[in-house]
């Protein structure tokens, strides 16, 4: 229903907002029952880049509202942990990435329920897949330069791309879980946060293997 009732108002602001646009009314304080002709009631016209821009910005908003985040919720603060990165790492910015990364799945492990009931996206913040705060951000760069020590690359190249794809599995449930409260779906949202989180904890025993495997310590 907060769907709907979303999606509309978002049309009728769109179809106000179209370039040409005539929107007439029937509301008139001494005349109720006249009619406003289009002579009286006109949207200015728009660029059509303009017009563009502003639909965007409007769907945007109405995505938004419809995805409202419980309040005691665990979300991401902005202002904090800031390492991540997608540009070539020295050995030592790798291992400060890596510990981040490893900090991020056990703080993610410990406060899963609250993390989750900000919704699927807030879940995906600490999986580094959605925004740039998570210590797992980036973390595909890190592996990269640390593997330099690795006396098997082909072990350690296996076991890279299992953490890998752990964090992809775990961010595509925790889309899941986010898409069904949206959709006619049945499936409750709790079973892909349980598959979102079963993806989570092998990460964390990959993230482990892999430092004993190059003797990083945390």
């Amino acid at each position: 229903m907060m769907l709907a009732r979303t999606l509309t108002a978002a049309g009728f602001i769109l179809l106000c907002l179209q370039p040409n646009s005539v929107v007439s009314f029937s509301h008139n304080v001494h005349h109720p029952s006249r009619s406003i002709s289009k002579h009286e009631i006109q949207t200015p016209s728009l660029p059509r880049r303009s017009f563009l821009d502003t639909a965007a910005k409007v769907l945007v908003g109405a995505a938004t509202i419809i995805l409202p985040t419980k309040s005691n919720a665990v979300v991401l603060d902005s202002s904090q942990n800031k390492a991540g990165t997608l540009k070539n790492l020295t050995p030592e910015e790798a291992e400060e990435r890596f510990r981040a990364g490893r900090e991020s799945v056990d703080y993610l492990l410990k406060h899963y329920d609250e993390v989750c009931d900000g919704g699927g996206d807030n879940v995906r913040r600490y999986l580094g897949t959605v925004g740039t705060q998570s210590g797992l951000f980036g973390i595909q760069k890190a592996m990269k330069a640390l593997g330099e020590r690795a006396d098997d690359i082909v072990e350690y190249t296996e076991l890279s791309e299992e953490i890998e794809q752990t964090i992809v599995q775990a961010s595509g449930s925790a889309y899941m879980a986010m898409f069904v409260t949206t959709s006619t779906s049945y499936t409750p949202p709790e079973k892909y946060f349980k598959e979102a989180k079963i993806e989570v904890e092998r990460c964390a025993k990959s993230m482990d293997e892999l430092a004993t495997m190059i003797g990083l310590k945390f």
